[in-house]
């Protein structure tokens, strides 16, 4: 058997999705494909503009933040001097020698293990206040744009999906109200025959 060429496939997509004057139809058909294509041309027109604004602005969001802790955060070679167990995690004291030769000290909380003597690799952050984590890295911005683009996605398609099933649940209502009406006209006018 010789598969349908292309014309014929598109032809077959246009009358499914509802593009012909078809008389088996019903108006309530009809009512359906057209709030449907309504609601997916709003999603089409909507969700491109909405996800450009929001990743662009978390974009220029996470570079700011890029910029701001290559900036002012510097790394420190610390040797630990105490652990104090906390309930959760341990607070940590280090010593460290700062870019002027002067010897700092300070203090974080931390997850990991940690044994006196012990050597960290630490990030200084404005205040001398420590972190474990370096500098914020380019491919955590755009994690952070992904993330965004598909909460944005979710965000303007799940109302408009749930106002699509509201209405095919009203239709398929009003559709089985009619073929039970239909039933029973014709089952009126066949024994009346």
């Amino acid at each position: 058997m010789k598969a349908p060429d292309a014309r014929t496939r598109a032809d077959r997509l246009r009358r499914r999705c509802g593009f012909d004057d078809n008389a088996l139809r019903r108006k309530v058909d009809r009512t359906q494909w057209r709030v449907g294509l309504l609601l997916l041309l709003l999603f089409l027109v909507v969700t491109p503009v909405a996800c450009a604004h929001v990743v662009w602005s978390v974009h220029a969001a996470g570079v700011r933040a890029e910029r701001y802790e290559a900036a002012t955060r510097h790394r420190v070679d610390a040797t630990v001097v105490g652990a104090t167990p906390l309930q959760s995690g341990r607070e940590v004291t280090v010593i460290w020698t700062g870019a002027d030769g002067a010897p700092h000290t300070g203090r974080y909380t931390s997850w990991r293990a940690t044994a006196i003597g012990e050597h960290r690799v630490l990030w200084t952050a404005p205040g001398h206040s420590l972190e474990e984590v370096g500098p914020r890295k380019h491919a955590r911005t755009v994690g952070d744009d992904v993330s965004s683009a598909a909460a944005v996605v979710a965000v303007t398609g799940l109302p408009l999906l749930t106002v699509y099933l509201m209405v095919r649940w009203g239709c398929d209502k009003r559709r089985y109200r009619q073929w039970d009406e239909e039933w029973a006209d014709f089952d009126r006018r066949s024994r009346s025959a």
